[in-house]
């Protein structure tokens, strides 16, 4: 199969895949979605109360009004796609709304034990809210987070099989890394720090040029890159970190060539790329609180942990580093154990065996090791467990990259053990998506059958929409989504062309 079927194939599948186990968690990014469509505002003063992260602003901002404190990158594009599907969306729930007027006595049920979620349902319910915000759910999961994710896929294959990799090998890692880490469960729902995962990924990609395969100049690709990096930040202050660590790898991987004089004049194409998303979040954080360079943090109503150091970043904290990696709700290496794989590709490069050279190696480990030192710093990862894992999202394509290193040296039997645990844990993960631990996310699955986030959230709320879905299973949706894919994979196109082998047989 051409090499460019199986990029589009790949593609579509993780997109398939990830649309399909959608979460219909209203997170904070998506209110300054819905305001930026609907008011062409970034005030969020009609939804204050609604969600935890929404304040309003102190007495010595200069600018009133209540807003969140993240920044707005991932909001602003999850709005494109919501604002050209709005007429649709308007139509929907107004026909709902005008039928609902005509049986006002509808009780509204939630069954669901945590009393904030029962609370928000009812909130939202009664202000006519709630077939809005989860249609804005599925178009922001099918049409920026889940294409955004699968993107990364192809990226990851794309580098697998310009580094010599089987294009076999590489799909399946692709694979691997696609459905067997948390970047399936992160893939769920609007998340600013997955999207720092694929605009870091695709730096890096830029950056490295492996074998100098790119078409692109220097300059495209290190302008194209910064501005990947300045993407990060502008969806997370956090993403400072990935901007930074690129672009000295930027500098370095230049200096293979020239001298360093040399190497950092060219670098500075890539600060040059990161300037545009710099100051559009300049422009929100001005527009929103009258100061460009305060992050949206500094505003926020005091909460707990807020007086550690600055705004609850303070020094390094040896429980949360330990919480980060092992805590068995959201720890790195509880949630993805065959990242552990990846510590050992340092020995594997020196002994020669690796296919991905030593100070990318060290790169990608030191990208990692950089996002847990430093949210071991935030006092806020302590409410990591709401969500699940999130904050060390950045650090998945980097991990997975070093633990391919370790994988393929393995042998076939292991390697198969490793990949069945991988891909259970991690859609056990993307299935349920509950407060528990890990083995108890898994252990609902193996206990209690397969589940679909979404159909979970309306068999609680059926009552409402349709009794019958109370007992419905997903076994029927899996079962269409397998057809797809399988037809996917199986049917060649007639515009393929076939491989030089193929065509000779």
């Amino acid at each position: 199969m051409p090499r460019r079927a199986i990029q589009w194939r790949l593609f579509l599948t993780c997109w398939l895949v990830y649309t399909v186990h959608f979460a219909t968690d209203f997170v904070r990014e998506h209110y300054l979605v819905v305001s930026m469509v609907e008011d062409h505002s970034f005030r969020l003063d009609k939804y204050y109360g609604l969600h935890v992260d929404i304040f309003q602003n102190p007495p010595d901002a200069p600018h009133g009004g209540a807003h969140h404190g993240a920044n707005p990158g991932i909001s602003m594009l999850a709005a494109v796609p919501y604002f050209l599907l709005r007429p649709a969306v308007d139509l929907i729930v107004r026909r709902e709304l005008e039928a609902r007027a005509q049986h006002p006595d509808t009780a509204i049920v939630y069954n669901d034990s945590r009393p904030r979620r029962v609370e928000f349902y009812h909130e939202i319910r009664s202000r006519g809210l709630d077939l809005r915000f989860g249609l804005i759910n599925l178009i922001t999961e099918a049409t920026c987070m889940a294409p955004l994710v699968a993107w990364s896929a192809v990226l990851l294959f794309q580098l697998l099989a310009g580094l010599r990799l089987s294009e076999k090998s590489s799909l399946a890692l692709s694979l691997l890394y696609a459905f067997g880490t948390p970047t399936f469960f992160r893939a769920g729902f609007l998340n600013q720090n997955e999207a720092i995962a694929v605009f870091s990924l695709a730096a890096f990609v830029l950056l490295w040029n492996p074998e100098e395969r790119s078409q692109l100049s220097l300059r495209a690709r290190f302008l194209m890159a910064g501005g990947l990096g300045g993407l990060s930040l502008l969806n997370d202050y956090s993403g400072g970190l990935a901007l930074g660590l690129l672009g000295l790898y930027a500098l370095v991987r230049r200096h293979d060539s020239v001298s360093w004089g040399r190497a950092l004049r060219d670098s500075l194409w890539y600060g040059l790329g990161a300037v545009g998303p710099i100051l559009l979040l300049w422009y929100y954080q001005w527009a929103s609180f009258g100061n460009p360079f305060f992050p949206p943090q500094h505003w926020m109503a005091p909460v707990k942990w807020i007086d550690v150091g600055y705004k609850g970043v303070g020094g390094f904290t040896p429980a949360l580093f330990q919480m980060l990696l092992a805590d068995p709700r959201f720890g790195l290496f509880v949630t993805a154990p065959l990242f552990l794989l990846g510590l050992a590709a340092p020995w594997i490069c020196r002994r020669r065996s690796s296919f991905v050279p030593l100070r990318e190696v060290l790169f990608c480990l030191g990208f990692s090791l950089a996002f847990v030192l430093f949210f071991s710093c935030v006092q806020y990862t302590r409410l990591q467990y709401v969500t699940g894992i999130r904050y060390l999202a950045p650090a998945f394509p980097f991990l997975f990259l070093a633990t391919a290193v370790t994988l393929v040296r393995l042998p076939r039997a292991l390697i198969w053990a490793v990949t069945i645990v991988s891909l259970a844990l991690s859609w056990s993960l993307a299935m349920v998506r509950s407060q528990g631990s890990v083995v108890e996310n898994l252990e609902r699955v193996l206990f209690g059958g397969f589940q679909l986030p979404w159909l979970t959230v309306l068999g609680k709320t059926a009552s409402q929409y349709a009794p019958w879905l109370g007992s419905v299973s997903p076994l029927p949706v899996f079962v269409l989504l397998g057809t797809v894919i399988y037809g996917l994979w199986k049917i060649r196109r007639p515009w393929d062309r076939p491989d030089a082998g193929e065509a000779a047989a």
